[in-house]
């Protein structure tokens, strides 16, 4: 829509210029000249008019005008004395310009005196005659930011961007502000304060609603609350703003995964990849659906390219693969990518469950003892590694130690059924022989 308008006027802009109507021309310019409007759309034309008549101090005046919303005081100035120069009517003008100035010098003076309340008076003097002079609210704002008032701050840096979205200036006093709420959120969302932390990313958002890692944050913490939609929609904000934030597209998929919608969940996390090659985590989860949809070629593609192309280091990459081959009753495997995952990353009890569990298939005992050992150093109140150790004792003839390990993992409510008919197996020998 804004290409066309832009197109529209430069055709306009032309037709005119050949028309020698620099009137015409000044209207045009003057139509698009507001605050967010087409500035350089609006500049063209001005100097379309002059091109037409380079004594016509109006066009003067509305570029002068012009850089007033832009901010630049400087260029305003410059123009205000050459429409002086073309007509002395413009007189009034140049001197409002120069008021402008002093009062921006007064201000200035007050903050470096810590004077903020009559700097602010200063700042709003110009704005009573000029609102949409985009430095005076940058102004405001830098006052504010002085006196720690961020929220005040944020006001004025944000009003400042309506008037010229493209002031420097102003965006990045704004993306200052918004990103200490942004960690004041983050703060607050690691001491377990999630409420405080969601009120300090809508804070931001309140200032900035293209501010993406707010909408980011909250799509995550909606996530470990629970409430999935709210989740999917903040990050869906997210993609709005900034359609290549990789780990929105990964968050959506972990949101989707945990509701049960996998082919969703498969379609995100390949965007995820799709966009940065080298994402682990992505291709990590990716292999694990295919591996549960039972689709194991496509799963032992990603997760060969990921621990052999991608990050040879990504303990979970040789994890998922190793229960992949599981799956394919391939044990060997399985247990050489689950050691490497425990090598890896030591501090998982799940990866040395795991890597008991492929030794006792392949009934290297000893090793599985080792393994399922390591894992209930770990965690002692987990059922699985404590089964597994039952079940290697029990392979090595140790019966009673293994029902002291298997009674040990009748205590985790997960491994209660397969614990208790061990144990039922070692009290009752005869009713369990083939």
């Amino acid at each position: 829509m804004m290409r066309n308008m832009r197109f529209s006027i430069f055709i306009l802009t032309a037709a005119l210029v050949l028309a020698q109507d620099p009137e015409e021309l000044l209207k045009q310019g003057e139509s698009v000249l507001l605050p967010g409007g087409d500035f350089d759309a609006a500049e063209s034309s001005f100097n379309a008019a002059l091109q037409a008549d380079p004594s016509f101090a109006p066009a003067y005046q509305a570029l002068s005008n012009l850089y007033l919303y832009k901010g630049d005081l400087n260029k305003a100035n410059e123009y205000a004395i050459q429409a002086v120069q073309a007509d002395e009517d413009f007189r009034d003008w140049s001197n409002q310009i120069t008021k402008i100035g002093e009062h921006v010098q007064n201000g200035t003076r007050n903050v470096k005196q810590g004077l903020y309340d009559e700097a602010i008076k200063e700042y709003e003097a110009i704005t009573q005659i000029h609102p949409y002079f985009s430095e005076g609210e940058f102004y405001k704002g830098l006052t504010r930011f002085r006196q720690k008032d961020l929220e005040g701050a944020a006001q004025y840096f944000s009003e400042a961007l309506k008037i010229y979205p493209g002031h420097t200036k102003a965006r990045k006093g704004l993306d200052n502000v918004t990103k200490q709420f942004l960690n004041s959120g983050n703060k607050s969302y690691k001491r377990g304060d999630l409420g405080k932390a969601k009120d300090y990313y809508e804070k931001a958002l309140a200032f900035d609603q293209n501010f993406y890692l707010a909408y980011f944050q909250l799509g995550v913490l909606e996530k470990k609350m629970g409430n999935s939609q709210l989740a999917i929609e903040h990050l869906n904000k997210v993609l709005e703003v900034k359609p290549d934030h990789d780990k929105s597209w990964f968050t959506l998929a972990v949101v989707y995964e945990s509701d049960g919608k996998e082919n969703y969940a498969i379609e995100h996390y390949t965007k995820a990849i799709e966009i940065n090659p080298s994402y682990s985590k992505a291709y990590g989860n990716l292999g694990k659906l295919y591996t549960k949809q039972k689709n194991y070629d496509m799963a032992e593609d990603v997760l060969k390219t990921v621990t052999q192309t991608i990050d040879s280091e990504y303990p979970d990459g040789f994890m998922r693969l190793g229960l992949l081959y599981f799956e394919l009753e391939k044990n060997e495997l399985a247990a050489e990518n689950l050691l490497i995952s425990t090598t890896l990353d030591n501090k998982d009890y799940l990866k040395y469950k795991s890597l008991a569990e492929a030794y006792n298939r392949l009934k290297k005992f000893p090793d599985a003892s080792k393994a399922a050992q390591a894992c209930v150093d770990l965690k002692k109140k987990f059922g699985g590694g404590w089964y597994e150790l039952g079940v290697a004792e029990m392979g090595k003839g140790n019966t009673t130690r293994a029902k002291k390990y298997f009674e040990q993992a009748y205590k985790d409510r997960d491994y209660r059924e397969v614990a208790g008919r061990k144990i039922e197996e070692i009290n009752n020998p005869t009713k369990y022989e083939k």
